[in-house]
């Protein structure tokens, strides 16, 4: 994972990211749909396509569902 990026940043599309339950350490991995900035919250805001503890290979068995975090939410996965 990466820990030398910004806080606030855009994340491109097609960006796998890791959301982290900080309290019970559980995490669920997903892909970066759409970045903007937001004005009301003042950084940048994520959809992301979620799919679970980790992003499967290929087809996926389910559809993922979306979600909106803010970037500084999101830890971006190196491949």
């Amino acid at each position: 994972m990466s820990d030398t990026m910004p806080m606030d940043r855009n994340i491109e599309p097609g960006t796998k990211v890791r959301l982290t339950n900080h309290s019970d350490g559980s995490w669920e991995d997903g892909v970066v749909v759409h970045c903007w900035l937001s004005d009301e919250i003042n950084a940048h805001d994520c959809y992301v396509a979620f799919f679970g503890e980790a992003i499967p290979a290929g087809q996926p068995a389910s559809k993922p569902y979306v979600l909106q975090y803010a970037s500084t939410s999101l830890t971006v996965l190196e491949e």
